[in-house]
């Protein structure tokens, strides 16, 4: 059986056909209608229409970036994909699509792929974190997604690292994802005068990579930040493992060695001892992979 996953984002949406193992046999992308819903959907129904001509698909699976009520459905935030906020997608699209269509949070949705078929495939309590514009995060416990009364657990890119911190795109101050994500890799540049206006998180990657110490200290701080978050994630609910992913794990080990280092110093040492963190195994593929099993499981 074949089922297809699909990761909306602030730019590109990215779909694959999955089989019920996890494996990717096709995939598509397409830009991100953000201000216009018709057209949104338009776009989602051709990428689908390509990935069925192949193969008969049994259910999709969507991932979206923001919070969705578990209960009625409905998308009550989306802040960079304006047209859906206050949509139940997921009614809309099987309406129109003829198939079973679920939708979560993408990063849930990532969460639950690392869960099924990833790095914390045959572990109960497993938390993801994904790096990138921001940081998300979902949880696994214990054998499932953790969602929360609402449906928007999982928030860790929120919780307060600085109370008079940088300020947040969700409007508050201080938040963790203001220095762990590109958006705060980039911050931390400009504050240590690193590189010019359009600075990117990949330029200050690079110039580490060549011994640049301005920007190894720009890493080594960012990954002081993120071993806080995962100390805090361990001393709190006790996971067998924290697994990353995004776009910024591209930095690997330069992330990793300050993150592990910070755990050591913070987390609770018989409870960081049955927490490994590690990187994801699914990377670039994990909220496709994961939203695709959602539509396996939920089926």
């Amino acid at each position: 059986m074949h089922y297809i996953g699909i990761d909306i984002g602030g730019t590109n949406i990215k779909a694959g056909r999955i089989d019920d193992s996890g494996q990717v046999s096709a995939l598509e992308k397409a830009p991100t209608p953000t201000n216009d819903l018709n057209a949104l959907v338009a776009t989602i129904e051709r990428i689908v229409v390509t990935l069925q001509s192949n193969a008969t698909v049994s259910g999709i699976g969507i991932g979206v970036p923001g919070l969705r009520n578990a209960r009625t459905g409905i998308i009550q935030t989306a802040p960079h994909i304006r047209s859906i906020r206050g949509v139940n997608l997921e009614q809309l699209l099987q309406d129109k699509l003829k198939l079973p269509v679920v939708t979560e949070n993408d990063a849930n949705a990532g969460a639950y792929g690392e869960w099924a078929c990833g790095a914390g495939k045959g572990r109960q309590h497993v938390a993801y974190i994904t790096l990138g514009t921001g940081l998300g995060c979902g949880l696994i416990f214990p054998g499932k997604l953790f969602r929360g009364v609402s449906g928007y657990a999982g928030e860790l890119g929120h919780t307060v690292v600085e109370p008079d911190g940088r300020p947040c795109a969700c409007g508050a101050v201080g938040c963790l994802e203001t220095r762990v994500s590109a958006t705060g890799i980039v911050q931390t540049a400009w504050e240590a005068h690193f590189g010019g206006e359009g600075v990117t998180a990949e330029d200050v990657y690079k110039a580490a990579m060549q011994g640049d110490r301005i920007a190894i200290g720009i890493f080594q701080e960012t990954g002081r930040y993120l071993g806080m978050a995962c100390s805090n994630l361990i001393n709190l609910l006790n996971p067998e493992a924290i697994v990353i992913g995004g776009g910024v794990m591209a930095s690997g080990d330069l992330l990793l060695a300050a993150a592990r280092e910070e755990v050591n110093r913070r987390a609770f040492a018989p409870s960081a001892a049955d927490c490994a963190i590690v990187q994801s195994h699914l990377w670039p593929d994990a909220g496709i992979i994961g939203a695709a099993m959602l539509a396996r499981d939920s089926s």
